[in-house]
């Protein structure tokens, strides 16, 4: 569709902007309108390449995710991690420069020919560039299960969307998609058990 490779930018500037917050922001009930809007931007883009009813499997996995990771941070209260703004701020301009350092590497990356040999839209590239540069930061900044599961799904989100143009599988979609979900409820079991234990400073950074 002619219109819709116009408006590509779109989500391509809200995966920039949703991932830089992932990393940044402590997670909260909140952020998972961040997140949610991060799975809607990787499936717009994703659009171009798959079939309706791979995009309409993407949009509900993320949903689905995003459902049961605020019911699990909800079990932890409004501020599951309550020491995390001491850690921010302390570290706030490392972690701006670091993801500024993060997102030219990106686009450098995603402005050479690594993928050259298959039909990726430029738009596609640059932002699934970013989400996997950005999760790893995500991953090497955090220590608690919340930012470690966000950081990973963000981390598949970027690759699945790379490999949406290489291979638009329904099949590898449904795959990807329990991968997800075994994430989410991977990460709801961890806190469950924490709040059980009575040990709350598993969420702590």
């Amino acid at each position: 569709m002619p219109w819709l490779d116009n408006t590509l930018f779109v989500p391509m500037i809200l995966l920039f902007l949703t991932g830089s917050a992932l990393a940044l922001l402590k997670p909260n009930p909140k952020s998972m309108v961040i997140l949610a809007a991060q799975y809607i931007s990787t499936s717009w883009l994703a659009f171009t390449s798959l079939p309706a009813a791979g995009v309409a499997a993407k949009l509900i996995t993320g949903f689905l995710v995003c459902v049961i990771l605020y019911l699990g941070i909800r079990q932890i209260g409004n501020d599951p991690l309550p020491m995390d703004d001491e850690v921010l701020s302390a570290n706030l301009s490392f972690r701006v420069i670091a993801l500024l350092l993060v997102t030219v590497a990106s686009v450098s990356v995603a402005g050479s020919n690594l993928f050259a040999q298959f039909e990726i839209s430029m738009e596609a590239n640059v932002g699934a560039s970013f989400l996997i540069a950005s999760s790893l930061l995500n991953l090497g900044l955090g220590t608690d299960p919340l930012r470690s599961g966000i950081g990973l799904l963000t981390l598949i989100s970027g690759g699945e969307l790379i490999y949406s143009f290489i291979e638009p599988s329904l099949a590898l979609i449904a795959l990807l998609a329990m991968v997800h979900l075994g994430i989410v409820l991977a990460i709801n079991y961890i806190i469950s058990i924490r709040i059980r234990h009575g040990n709350p400073e598993i969420f702590n950074p």
